[in-house]
């Protein structure tokens, strides 16, 4: 086997114009097309890096999925940013629920910031810390 990365992220919306407008106007990606798929629409996005997100719209008959971190299961998408602080500011400034506030990880070499999409997927930024400068 040979993988070479990741295609595509899909997301179910328990509010698809909420998600929409969080990830165009609050993220930043860019809305690629919608697909009609008869029961359900997808929308996709173009998200930095060569990858597309899907948000799955089954036109409101998704409930949020209360699951714990500790659940199996998809804990959370990470992308790396530059300025995790910088970002968690615009996302508190958007309204964004931030669940870890920045944070350094100094045994992992980064620091981070949790955060929750519109349909409680928890996504993380997160950037490297430069150890060498004494940066904690």
């Amino acid at each position: 086997m040979k993988i070479t990365g990741i295609e595509h992220i899909s997301i179910n919306t328990v509010d698809f114009e909420k998600s929409r407008d969080f990830y165009t106007n609050v993220l930043g990606f860019k809305q690629l097309q919608t697909v009609d798929c008869g029961e359900f629409d997808i929308t996709y996005f173009e998200v930095p890096g060569e990858t597309r997100l899907e948000l799955f719209d089954y036109h409101g008959k998704n409930p949020i999925a209360d699951r714990q971190e500790s659940e199996s299961g998809l804990r959370h998408l990470a992308f790396a940013v530059q300025d995790v602080a910088a970002h968690e500011r615009l996302l508190r400034d958007a309204g964004v629920q931030i669940t870890l506030r920045t944070t350094d990880l100094p045994d992992l070499g980064v620091r981070v910031l949790l955060f929750l999409d519109p349909n409680g997927v928890t996504f993380e930024f997160c950037e490297p810390l430069d150890l060498k400068s004494g940066e904690l």
